[in-house]
């Protein structure tokens, strides 16, 4: 109706009435939409404030003095600062950070490079080769995935135990040269978004399908790869329970199992040096995710676009 009006009197105050009529309404939306994401935002740090609480606790805690980390009530900030924990975790004759973190690096290196191409082989059968039996073995490994690792335990262990492995990186490293099942996963949804005119066309051309798994899907392939990548080395980073059954000197330790070790050694009376020991292992991941959160919430999203 207004418009109508508009087009029958076409005045310059009738002009201007309406242009301040649809200046109040997008002064009126953006109002809302402002006080929606600041209210968004508002949720969201009320939520997360219990989860950053131990991270802060651990990054402050690591250089407050000793004397003050078990006080009650706790010391929310560093007075002073100082970096006594690092020199006391320094000054342990037996705590050997460099030979840790060699061994993690070792063991999560392997699992990223073993893991990405025997998984990517996998899943390149499960997402563009047609056989009998595809839907059912696919199911299978999803059922894998649900499975707990204490119902294969035993079994692993045993088998180990007879091929020798037990007290070397095998256990830890091996396995991924016959793939990850979440990698597998993972791969073959992004696998399924790839339209298959070009492998059509690659084998018009002569090409079999491990050159067109080669030349053609992998490059295509480099985001999801890096995604997965990401998973490999953070899950096998983390991992306590495999070394912990697996590895039996010292010397191979990782650095989440040489943290136990310390902590089982030395206790509370030392609580400093067990927090700054700690902070050095988290402090990686924290920077990882810091910069990779998006490829990582990517991967997640993506991963199920496709079925």
């Amino acid at each position: 109706m207004i418009s109508d009006l508009e087009g029958v009197l076409p005045t310059r105050a009738t002009r201007r009435t309406l242009a301040a009529s649809r200046e109040r309404q997008r002064h009126r939306h953006s109002g809302a939409s402002r006080a929606r994401v600041v209210g968004t935002y508002a949720v969201l740090i009320l939520v997360a404030v219990p989860f950053f609480f131990p991270l802060y606790f651990l990054v402050t805690g690591a250089f407050k003095p000793g004397r003050t980390l078990l006080e009650t009530p706790p010391t929310w900030w560093p007075h002073p600062w100082t970096l006594a924990n690092f020199h006391s975790l320094a000054g342990y004759p037996d705590v050997d950070l460099p030979r840790y973190a060699l061994n993690t690096l070792y063991i999560s290196g392997f699992a990223v490079v073993a893991g990405l191409a025997s998984s990517s082989l996998v899943a390149y059968g499960f997402a563009r080769i047609p056989f009998r039996g595809r839907g059912v073995l696919f199911a299978v490994l999803l059922a894998t995935m649900i499975l707990p690792a204490w119902a294969t335990l035993i079994p692993q262990y045993m088998l180990y135990k007879a091929l020798g492995w037990l007290g070397t990186f095998r256990p830890l490293t091996w396995p991924f040269l016959l793939g990850d099942p979440f990698t597998i996963f993972l791969l073959r949804q992004f696998m399924l978004g790839i339209p298959r005119e070009l492998s059509e066309a690659a084998k018009i051309d002569g090409a079999n399908e491990f050159r067109i798994y080669w030349n053609i899907i992998l490059p295509m392939l480099r985001p999801a790869l890096v995604v997965a990548g990401l998973f490999l080395f953070i899950n096998s980073y983390n991992d306590f329970f495999g070394p912990l059954i697996y590895l039996t000197d010292s010397g191979h330790f990782t650095l989440s199992l040489a943290v136990f070790q310390f902590v089982q050694l030395r206790g509370a009376p030392d609580i400093g040096a067990i927090v700054a020991f700690t902070l050095l292992v988290v402090a990686p991941l924290i920077i990882i995710f810091f910069f990779a959160q998006r490829t990582l919430l990517s991967g997640i999203r993506f991963s199920g676009l496709k079925g």
